[in-house]
């Protein structure tokens, strides 16, 4: 009977030190300890510094390290003592404790006031009066502010040639930079493995025309790439690389975007097109099937626009941010559709939370909000500001902090802005004028948190 407690005792021993490791990584690690003589919790108590009462400590009984995994928030100060309390194996003796902040060693008991500013070390004395086990213990603080956001060229020069046009999109795992060389060679396909982005490799591309391509509203739509040109003519690609003029389509002055199907919304791609000198909004199905809206309004851009799909509350829709008019003015305007035939102005022209008048921003929905960077201004100048829309682009705030763009960034419009999986934004190109020729650098950024290992 007695061999039967035992084993069973070990046995509920072994589940508890399993529980304290708290990580998997450790479980298949061979090792041999006395079970009876270690720590088995620990826990801390603060009036001055509340938020240590709700963090829990994590301890690696083979390296002997007590500390918090996920790290308490940025700037966080521990002045005072705390209550240290202290789960300890049946044959402990006696604990001691060296407070790095004071090198002292101190004779302890569990629920002693303990100066944990700095590390400590934990003595556990065996029944014997020997040291059987030290443990180091620390408190994890973040050291840089986790809503900020660093800002790197990820590359000075990505083709190393003079570009007059780019647009860089995301397929089949791969960056696809399409780009007009400046010499008008005709249009040229370089691709780069996401996690690269340095090297890029000249790929063919085919049926394309020689210029004229509206670049930057090349929009997917369903597993179908679409982009217009300049005389009406709207090409498609089912793989990226081999293109051809789409057949019976009407004069495509402009592609707003391509929406999927939802409830009772059919998959559109969302045009301008010119029906007998007006211009109209005009929504083509998977079919091929064309239907014709409404005018385009004075005030709506047909150029220089950003454009991003929106799923909101069940319902799809297509948001145009910025862009220049019929009549050549810019805006700095929201607009959005859910059937590519009306649209609706999402902003209030005398808010007092909107971005400046602009073409060829950047857009992107980032960390559960819509950002807004640079472009190009009513004085042909470039931009770096960033502003920042939780409303689905109905008011937008400007960022002066945490996320701008460094110093050394030069200001641009018209550049592709993706997000990389790692939660990574990538800025490629832009252009420093409306004509100007395409930056050959890429920059990239990311918010410190999504950078945090959690546990």
């Amino acid at each position: 009977m007695k061999s039967k407690i035992f084993l069973w005792l070990t046995g509920c021993l072994a589940l508890t030190l399993v529980s304290c490791l708290g990580n998997n990584e450790w479980d298949d690690v061979p090792y041999e300890v006395d079970m009876n003589c270690q720590i088995l919790s620990f826990s801390v108590e603060s009036d001055s510094l509340p938020a240590l009462n709700d963090v829990r400590f994590t301890i690696d009984q083979i390296n002997e390290h007590i500390m918090n995994l996920d790290s308490m928030d940025f700037g966080t100060v521990i002045k005072d003592k705390v209550i240290a309390k202290i789960g300890k194996g049946n044959y402990v003796s006696k604990m001691q404790v060296i407070p790095e902040a004071t090198g002292d060693t101190i004779d302890w008991e569990s629920g002693d006031s303990l100066d944990i500013s700095q590390p400590v070390q934990i003595l556990i004395y065996n029944a014997g009066g020997t040291i059987q086990r030290t443990y180091d213990m620390w408190v994890n603080i973040h050291q840089i502010v986790p809503d900020s956001m660093v800002w790197r060229q990820h590359t000075a020069q990505a083709l190393g040639q003079n570009v007059a046009d780019e647009k860089v999109i995301q397929y089949a795992d791969s960056y696809y930079m399409y780009v007009q060389p400046s010499a008008n060679q005709g249009y040229q396909l370089y691709t780069s493995a996401i996690n690269d982005a340095v090297n890029w490799n000249e790929t063919a591309l085919t049926g394309l025309p020689v210029s004229g391509l509206q670049l930057s509203q090349l929009s997917s739509f369903g597993d179908t790439l679409y982009v217009p040109d300049d005389r009406g003519t709207l090409y498609q690609s089912t793989d990226a690389l081999n293109w051809s003029s789409v057949e019976n389509t009407p004069f495509v002055h402009a592609v707003l975007g391509g929406m999927k199907e939802s409830a009772d919304q059919p998959a559109v791609l969302a045009t301008i097109i010119n029906d007998n000198n007006e211009l109209k909004f005009a929504a083509m199905n998977k079919a091929g099937e064309w239907s014709i809206g409404a005018s385009v309004p004075e005030n709506f851009p047909i150029e220089g626009f950003a454009s991003l799909p929106v799923s909101l509350m069940y319902r799809e829709r297509i948001m145009l941010v910025g862009g220049k008019t019929g009549g050549g003015s810019l805006v700095n305007s929201v607009w959005a559709t859910m059937n590519a035939l009306t649209w609706s102005e999402q902003t209030d022209a005398y808010g007092s939370h909107l971005f400046s008048k602009r073409q060829g921003t950047s857009v992107i929905y980032y960390d559960e909000m819509y950002y807004l960077i640079g472009g190009i201004d009513e004085n042909n100048q470039p931009l770096k500001d960033i502003y920042r829309s939780s409303d689905y682009g109905v008011t937008w705030n400007y960022i002066d902090s945490l996320v701008v763009l460094p110093a050394d960034y030069q200001a641009r419009g018209f550049a592709s802005l993706l997000a990389d999986p790692d939660n990574y934004l990538m800025i490629f190109g832009g252009k420093t004028s409306e004509n100007g020729s395409v930056r050959d650098d890429i920059w990239r950024g990311r918010i410190n948190r999504f950078g945090f290992e959690r546990q």
